[in-house]
């Protein structure tokens, strides 16, 4: 997927979002979908999801503040952390990132000063270790950070529910094999599935902005 233009992401915050991230221009997170267990035991453990105590392939995705789709990596055995794949996805460029951008994450993406580098700021809810109680404005600033970063929540929820294909466990034969990489192809079966039904999302309209005017800021 490619990003939208900084004109076109800014023109379009949403103004409850716009009041406390004026220059807010992707929200980050990760989902999983399952497939077959490899019959291999080292796939098995790349592709073993902790959280979804299955083997997984993992993709992490990116919206815009209106809810658009605007990024989305290759996938990944389920056992990679989220902060690998960013890295490695080509995310951390100036070509989705001005000086002086705003990205929401929660705070497992510890990735602040990768995204410092290109003038940018990632945003996350504040850490409590090593401390009884965060002042009161930090508080807050964390509530409304994790109250946004529902947004791309929904936009994986949209995804995920009206794609049935995506409910799994998807067939290994989707999945790049080492055949695959020999033959020079690029992307694998279950990665053209996945973008594909992302762009049908972003067909349909914004999430955020129909979210809104049902009255949820």
């Amino acid at each position: 997927m490619t990003g939208l233009s900084w004109e076109c992401i800014t023109q379009t915050i949403p103004p409850v979002m716009k009041a406390n991230f004026p220059r807010l221009t992707s929200i980050i997170d990760c989902f999983e979908i399952r497939i077959e267990h490899p019959k291999a035991l080292k796939a098995r453990a790349k592709s073993y999801s902790n959280y979804k105590k299955w083997t997984t392939v993992k993709y992490v995705i990116v919206c815009s503040p209106a809810g658009n789709i605007t990024f989305l990596s290759k996938g990944w055995g389920g056992r990679a952390s989220g902060v690998k794949i960013v890295r490695e996805s080509g995310f951390i460029s100036p070509l989705y990132h001005h000086p002086g951008a705003q990205i929401l994450a929660d705070r497992g993406f510890t990735l602040k000063d990768e995204f410092a580098l290109l003038g940018a700021s990632l945003e996350t809810p504040a850490f409590t270790l090593g401390r009884k109680q965060l002042p009161g404005q930090a508080v807050e600033e964390s509530r409304m950070k994790s109250k946004f970063q529902i947004h791309i929540e929904r936009v994986i929820g949209v995804l995920t529910r009206r794609f049935h294909i995506l409910d799994g466990p998807l067939p290994l034969c989707f999945v790049k094999t080492l055949r695959d990489e020999m033959e020079n192809r690029d992307v694998a079966t279950i990665d053209k599935i996945v973008h594909t039904c992302a762009a049908l999302v972003n067909m349909s309209g914004s999430i955020v902005f129909n979210n809104n005017r049902q009255g949820d800021g």
